[in-house]
């Protein structure tokens, strides 16, 4: 046997191993019984199918999978107050301080997702967890202001919102500016900018705010949610719906957009309000809202361009090192406000901070990817919400409720939604958009959720340390967004889900090439992958 046979030989059984290797890890990765490897079990526990359906509720399978996750998380739960109750005492035994935070922090989590999971309402989870949160303070389990002090709370939404706000940014894409500028510019900025005018006009002369308080608030209420928006278009597409005009990938590029947009004016008007009214140094006399956009800008582009190059791309734990110092580098803005006279300016120095990041990484990298930023981000922010919405919850207690002020309230939404509505339609004249698909872009920026619930306290917050005697006209802005929240999140989802197969074009598409680019919408978007019969991998949907 000459050299060049036993060459071949070997590749041929190296080929084999690596065949035999590639068939083992199928069947790991098809192997969907509970436990057929332990064969100490009894034969019936083993071969059970966990993905087989034991119960049909309300239209939803429930598996063996699902049994096996609601048993993780139940223990992750026990072994967590367990860890606590060690550390902390007496204070996470019932009746505690702390215990009713962790009750009302589960119950929000549980709630939430539960609600989220309901057949063809496609609810946000902000919804569940705000109505969990005021469930436990309106039935007088928990009252979360005594029990923990106002500073407490006002932490605990400040960690919660520098991650909003490093989201927002990650989120935003050149792409789909460069493909359709005009189009995503318009849809992104007019509409929420007339609702904005549209509620501080509304605010003066229907609800009696200053100027000043009146543009924050529109501010405030004019947020949508990219969560409700990206999630019902996904479901609608999933269907055919939209898929000719690619709805899909336009929406979820102008709801990012528009979010950024809104809360720099945000950070404008906060600093407006929460500004120094008798001018000390020479800063000063410069407008507050000015000043932090300046100063917000200016800082956000050093540290995004200082994150862009340290550390170098080749390090081996590059991204590790860049995902920690964007969170660190938030935090820092965010708690700058405890000590420095500044107010809005840190939540726009944020999102420019994380979009000048990832866009010099892109640019230096060679085949960059900015997934692991975004399942990061996410993976915190799936534990960090229902913190940050259920406590919101719990603060709100409808005894201090007026009725003729909440129809107050509803008009002014009313008439700041009908506005934006009307705007988008209006400013998608000279699209390709049929009169249809227009009407349903209007209504797929109906939504509203986890902004108003992270930005309406924050003022709450700033009004006790400065100025006690506006406390009830931050009450205001709170009860405000807490029906906005309520009524426009659901009905947002329902409105798509049914406007959908109405308006929209159906179009026939391969299986294959539909599932491939939902999912990787899906992907970009972190929401959960669908996938029919084998398992594939989040790699192999990229690809």
């Amino acid at each position: 046997m000459n050299v060049e046979e036993v060459y071949n030989k070997n590749i041929r059984s190296a080929r084999n191993e690596e065949n035999e290797v590639d068939e083992e890890e199928d069947e790991e990765e098809d192997d969907n019984t509970c436990c057929s490897r332990a064969t100490f079990c009894n034969p019936i526990l083993r071969d059970i199918i966990v993905t087989d359906s034991i119960l049909r509720f309300f239209g939803t399978e429930i598996t063996w999978a699902n049994l096996f996750w609601l048993t993780s998380v139940t223990a992750m739960i026990l072994m967590a107050w367990m860890t606590l109750f060690f550390v902390l005492g007496e204070t996470m035994l019932p009746r505690g301080n702390y215990f009713g935070l962790f009750v009302i922090v589960v119950f929000s989590y549980f709630l939430g997702w539960i609600l989220a999971y309901v057949p063809y309402a496609n609810l946000p989870p902000v919804f569940g967890m705000l109505l969990a949160g005021i469930i436990v303070r309106n039935t007088n389990f928990y009252d979360i202001r005594q029990e923990l002090g106002l500073k407490t709370l006002a932490k605990i939404r400040t960690l919660c919102l520098t991650f909003i706000m490093i989201r927002a940014g990650l989120q935003l894409t050149t792409t789909p500016i460069r493909r359709h500028p005009v189009f995503v510019a318009i849809l992104a900025v007019l509409p929420c900018t007339m609702e904005m005018f549209i509620l501080a006009i509304c605010a003066k002369y229907i609800l009696n705010y200053p100027w000043n308080w009146a543009f924050m608030t529109g501010t405030i209420i004019a947020c949508m949610s990219p969560v409700v928006t990206v999630n019902c278009m996904l479901a609608l597409a999933e269907h055919g719906y939209g898929e000719d005009k690619g709805l899909a990938s336009l929406l979820n590029a102008a709801t990012s957009i528009d979010d950024i947009h809104i809360l720099s004016l945000f950070s404008i008007f906060y600093a407006a309000v929460f500004g120094e009214d008798h001018p000390t140094k020479w800063w000063s006399y410069i407008p507050s809202g000015l000043r932090d956009l300046i100063l917000g800008s200016l800082v956000g582009l050093l540290l995004g361009t200082f994150l862009a190059f340290f550390p170098h791309r080749n390090h081996e734990y590059a991204t590790c090192y860049r995902l920690s110092s964007l969170v660190l580098a938030g935090l820092m803005c965010t708690s700058s406000t405890l000590k420095l006279p500044i107010t809005g300016g840190p939540y726009i120095a944020i999102i420019i901070m994380s979009f000048v990041a990832t866009t010099g990484w892109r640019i230096l990298t060679v085949s960059y990817d900015t997934m692991p930023f975004r399942r990061a981000t996410y993976f915190l922010w799936h534990f960090m919400q229902p913190v940050l919405v259920g406590v919101i919850g719990a603060d709100i207690d409808f005894k201090d409720w007026s009725l003729s002020r909440f129809g107050l309230y509803c008009i002014c939404i009313l008439i700041g939604l009908t506005t934006r509505c009307t705007v988008a339609i209006l400013s998608t004249i000279k699209t390709p958009f049929s009169w249809k698909e227009r009407t349903f872009i209007a209504l797929a920026w109906i939504p509203k959720g986890t902004l108003q619930a992270a930005l309406a306290p924050m003022t709450y917050e700033r009004t006790t340390e400065e100025n006690p005697k506006q406390i009830e006209l931050a009450l205001d802005v709170i009860r405000m967004s807490i029906v906005a929240i309520v009524f426009l999140a659901p009905l947002g989802a329902i409105v798509m889900m049914i406007s959908g197969p109405i308006l929209l074009n159906k179009v026939s598409m391969e299986e294959h090439e539909r599932e491939r680019r939902l999912s990787y919408f899906r992907i970009r978007s972190l929401q959960p992958i669908r996938t029919r019969g084998k398992k594939t991998s989040i790699s192999a949907e990229l690809s």
